[in-house]
């Protein structure tokens, strides 16, 4: 494993706990019923614009410099013995799934809330 490897996945889990803290935090504004679930009836806090979208904004904004990063070493030459093409070929690859899941997972909250809020709209 190379040294771009290495610290690769520092930045990679910095970064991510960075984001998931700040996603997480947000959890404190959601209400539950008595069995836990989300109760979309009382929580707006899925259809507003919350840190969640600008944490998606930012992950996916360092996603493409990566991705720009990572074009710009293989333009010049470098093989994949470089540390830089690791570390962007690692962060490129880790904040692109992350970005995914989070936008995902972010519209199945809303389409589930939209679907609980106003399901006689679909009858």
């Amino acid at each position: 494993m190379g040294i771009g490897w290495i610290i690769g996945i520092i930045v990679g889990a910095v970064l991510g706990t960075i984001f998931a803290i700040a996603i997480g935090t947000m959890n404190k504004k959601v209400v539950r019923n008595k069995l836990g679930n989300i109760d979309f009836s009382k929580s707006d806090i899925y259809f507003r614009w919350t840190r969640w979208d600008y944490v998606i904004i930012v992950a996916a904004v360092y996603t493409f410099l990566c991705i720009t990063g990572l074009l710009l070493f293989l333009i010049r030459g470098d093989n994949f013995e470089s540390p830089w093409i690791q570390f962007f070929i690692q962060q490129t690859f880790l904040f692109s799934l992350l970005t995914f899941v989070w936008f995902i997972t972010r519209i199945a909250y809303i389409f589930k809330g939209i679907k609980e809020r106003w399901s006689d709209e679909f009858e």
